[in-house]
């Protein structure tokens, strides 16, 4: 049995690394010229990751050696990067190759590819829902005579000394930004359409004792809990995005302090209070937006873009910014998944096909009608509320299992629609009660549903605790190879 894993970011090591661990051959087609995914692309000014590092770090790979509490985007970058060395993955995966189709073809995939084409029994798409920049449609965007570009795809060539900088969007992207270009004292206008919710958290280095007690597992174990409580006491439980209640309001009066207490001026302060409803979309992180952007030289425009031109952007009350540069944080395709890539299974069926209505899938990992072609962080995955990492152990976890069954039973397999069905239908009777679906968001698909987990931690663990094979379709595959039966694949 081969496995073609589409993507060598975090997911794709992830997978690499318990695939090699159970004796499963691999191949990763990776589009770009390293490993990283989205930390490969994502370079931008003061960059780092929104969770506390530790639980970021794969946990077979732990590191002691980070710089700060959230820890920067080159660390967390350089990390793959070492780990896949480190691992014996890199000779696995094939670089500068973007997989352009997958074709169910005579019981097994075939990967259409930069360099040709290629078999394999299983594809695993681990290509991110990060990836495909959503670029602005403002009229006159090809117009402006200075740099502009996807904060995704940041120009460094371009010297932003002495220049006037325009910064488009709120989300986690664009309030880093703003952060780190304001800190350096340069003219910045951040373009704010509706304000978020930002969450102001600390970012301390750690200490060289810290990173001394972070060797010794026990004392190790001691920091995560401390991490744990202090996580427990800023971000509040799970379940306040999850159910209506007094833990909800209780949050909602804590960011209405934080504005309060951050911003003085009521005139600003009511500008940047948004109106929508805590928690619907997802919060950035920052430790200082609040204060960098009341420096003299960074100014919010309220109101967002109207046009730009060749000498700026002018907002929506008609107002022109002359600007030197544009930043467009203005986020990505976040259902686009494995797409562009046309997948084609039996009798033709095509994903997009499948996704005719909105994107969905069972449990996050699979998709009805395409046999043995699975997902990493799918639809409906926790992608807002569980680490990366602690995802992908419960969901390689039971992919590692699937693949032994399937190579037992040399069938390939794909979810009932019926079992596809009842899985979206639990998700989606969830969803009205969480902070999600209090308005339009990034998880939201054409439909209007949030494409989002809403439930805890453990009923993420829980739903994978079985596998039913009365839940999946079988179809006649071309391997004959069986698995070994070593347990080691199973993610700790």
């Amino acid at each position: 049995m081969r496995v073609g894993i589409i993507g060598a970011g975090m997911s794709g090591l992830f997978l690499a690394h318990h695939l090699a661990e159970a004796g499963i051959p691999y191949r990763i087609f990776e589009k770009r010229a390293a490993v990283g995914g989205t930390w490969h692309d994502n370079t931008y000014p003061g960059l780092h990751v929104d969770v506390i590092t530790r639980s970021y770090e794969f946990p077979f790979a732990r590191r002691n050696s980070w710089s700060k509490r959230y820890a920067p985007g080159e660390e967390i970058r350089r990390y793959l990067v070492e780990f896949a060395r480190e691992r014996g993955i890199q000779p696995n995966i094939r670089f500068n190759t973007e997989v352009r189709a997958a074709t169910w073809n005579d019981g097994a995939w075939t990967l259409t590819h930069d360099g040709g084409t290629e078999d394999f029994d299983v594809v695993v798409a681990a290509t991110g829902f990060l990836h495909v920049p959503k670029r602005p449609a403002f009229p006159g965007t090809d117009t402006f005579a200075g740099a502009s570009f996807h904060s995704s795809e940041w120009n460094h060539a371009v010297e932003l000394e002495g220049q006037r900088i325009g910064v488009v969007g709120t989300g986690s992207s664009g309030i880093q930004i703003v952060s780190e270009l304001g800190k350096r004292g340069h003219d910045v206008k951040h373009f704010i359409r509706t304000p978020q919710w930002i969450q102001i958290k600390e970012n301390p280095k750690i200490s060289a004792i810290e990173r001394l007690l972070l060797r010794v597992p026990a004392l190790a174990g001691y920091w995560d809990r401390r991490m744990a409580r202090l996580r427990l006491t800023t971000d509040g439980s799970e379940t306040w995005r999850l159910v209506p209640g007094r833990e909800r309001e209780e949050m909602n009066e804590r960011f209405l302090r934080t504005l309060r207490e951050e911003i003085p001026d009521p005139a600003l302060r009511e500008k940047l209070t948004p109106k929508e409803p805590l928690g619907c979309k997802r919060i950035p992180k920052s430790p200082d937006y609040y204060r960098v952007v009341q420096l003299p030289n960074v100014e919010p425009v309220f109101g967002g873009v109207g046009r730009v031109q060749p000498e700026g952007i002018v907002d929506q009350d008609g107002k022109l910014h002359e600007l030197d540069v544009i930043v467009y944080a203005t986020g990505f395709d976040t259902h686009a998944y494995m797409r562009p890539m046309n997948v084609v299974g039996p009798g033709g069926k095509t994903v997009d096909s499948v996704w005719n209505e909105g994107v969905y899938s069972y449990r996050g990992v699979a998709l009805p009608h395409m046999p043995n072609f699975f997902l990493l962080n799918g639809p409906f995955a926790p992608v807002n509320s569980i680490a990366i990492p602690t995802c992908l152990r419960d969901e390689v976890g039971f992919l590692i299992r699937l693949l032994r069954v399937i190579a037992e039973d040399r069938h390939a397999l794909a979810p009932t629609e019926r079992a596809t069905r009842e899985f979206c239908d639990t998700v989606r009777a969830a969803l009205p009660d969480t902070t999600y679906s209090l308005c339009d968001n990034w998880y939201t698909d054409q439909g209007g549903t949030p494409i989002i987990w809403p439930f805890t931690r453990q009923r993420h663990v829980d739903q994978y605790a079985t596998l039913d094979l009365a839940h999946f379709d079988r179809y006649p595959a071309r391997s004959g190879d069986v698995l070994a039966q070593s347990s080691a694949g199973d993610p700790a």
